[in-house]
């Protein structure tokens, strides 16, 4: 698989010169913020948001050529001052769209990507175009679950009605669910890159001789491939309605310098409603099950998780205004006596995007965390926890 993202990237980077389609875009944003409570996960902490700095928080360079036949390359690369590293390559994809045909369409992808879970990223790079940070799932998608693979997509229209179905096979995703049972579910923007490295919060003494005290969500140690489904139903009303299930399959106990295959496994379910051009509603909800370790004899990680959010944007003018609610949760099934996982919260999110002239828009953004989390106490800290998070930012695109 690390072929087909080399040959992605090499081929969008060295045929600029042939008389195809190419697109370069990007985005960078200046932000400032402040905020209450706990450090932030992304400094060792259990913080359910990311670092309020001021500064350049986040860059993203995306490259599209058209190869002819119905072929073409998408690369992205990113730069996030507070992940490790700061530079790394985001996607690199082939993508094929065949013609369409009497009985329907058919498209595909091989390379590194995100899989289609997101129904918030649609701005450039994977990005939020209309909030700072995306709902728990989808941060969750972008932290631990992109993947390299091939993705095949069959399109057909009944009457008014269409229906997308896809199917996916895929690797380097084995430690997927590291992040989500020791730290939980946070809000924010970071995402995972090729080479990426996310600090983990304390872990308790029962786990810290085995899992190391950081994670790479794109390793690959079991050699075995993962695989999702994804089926979309698009009626003639202004509501599209998707369900993807996912599975990694890992084997639980391959292992590399304390970094192992987990057996991570979601169903998520998720509905977009347009009943005009200036409002969206969206709605989503995931639930799933990730395990790791040997039976001795409990098994040493075994942890369910389920979340959803409703979120509603308005364009009023020239200005977007945006409210999320999100809900999260992680059941701790196995040693909780000395290493407790569990976790409740919700999360409200208001945000405000004004374009000041062409290529460049302020945002706001307003957020309240609450949840509670006993292995907090490993951090010296009490469980339960509410953070208040202000944020604005100059966000600069071409």
């Amino acid at each position: 698989m690390r072929g087909l993202a080399a040959l992605a990237l090499a081929l969008a980077l060295t045929l600029t010169g042939q008389a195809h389609a190419q697109s370069l875009r990007g985005m960078a944003e200046l932000r400032l913020g402040a905020t209450d409570g706990e450090k932030s996960w992304l400094d060792g902490g259990f913080g359910k948001a990311g670092k309020t700095d001021f500064g350049l928080s986040q860059a993203v360079l995306e490259y599209r050529q058209s190869l002819g036949f119905s072929t073409s390359a998408v690369v992205s690369a990113q730069y996030q001052p507070d992940v490790s590293p700061k530079f790394d390559l985001d996607e690199a994809y082939l993508k094929f769209r065949a013609p369409p045909l009497a009985m329907g369409r058919f498209s595909a992808r091989a390379g590194v990507f995100y899989p289609p879970v997101s129904q918030e990223h649609t701005g450039v790079g994977w990005t939020t175009p209309d909030t700072l940070s995306a709902s728990a799932i989808d941060t969750w998608i972008g932290e631990e679950v992109k993947v390299g693979g091939v993705e095949a997509t069959f399109e057909r229209s009944f009457g008014e009605h269409e229906v997308a179905v896809t199917g996916a096979v895929f690797g380097w995703n084995d430690t997927s669910g590291t992040l989500l049972t020791f730290r939980g579910w946070s809000l924010g923007e970071a995402r995972t890159g090729r080479k990426t490295e996310f600090e983990l919060p304390p872990l308790s003494p029962f786990m810290a001789t085995k899992q190391a005290d950081e994670t790479y969500p794109m390793d690959e140690l079991d050699r075995r491939a993962g695989y999702y489904g994804r089926i979309e139903w698009r009626p003639p009303a202004p509501v599209t309605f998707h369900a993807l299930y996912y599975d990694n399959r890992g084997d639980l106990t391959s292992v590399k310098d304390l970094q192992w295959a987990w057996e991570t496994h979601f169903l998520n379910v998720g509905t977009t409603w347009e009943p005009n051009e200036r409002t969206r509603v969206l709605a989503q909800a995931l639930s799933g099950r990730t395990l790791m370790g040997f039976r001795t004899p409990q098994i040493w990680a075994d942890a369910g998780f389920r979340s959803a959010y409703l979120l509603a944007s308005r364009q009023v003018a020239n200005e977007t205004l945006t409210g999320r609610l999100d809900w999260f949760e992680v059941n701790d099934h196995s040693w909780q006596v000395i290493d407790n996982n569990d976790e409740t919260g919700w999360a409200a999110t208001a945000a405000w995007r004004h374009p000041l002239i062409p290529h460049a828009d302020l945002l706001i953004e307003a957020q309240h965390i609450d949840s509670k989390r006993p292995s907090r106490a490993l951090a010296g800290e009490a469980a339960r926890q509410d953070q208040n998070i202000l944020q604005t930012a100059l966000r600069l695109s071409f």
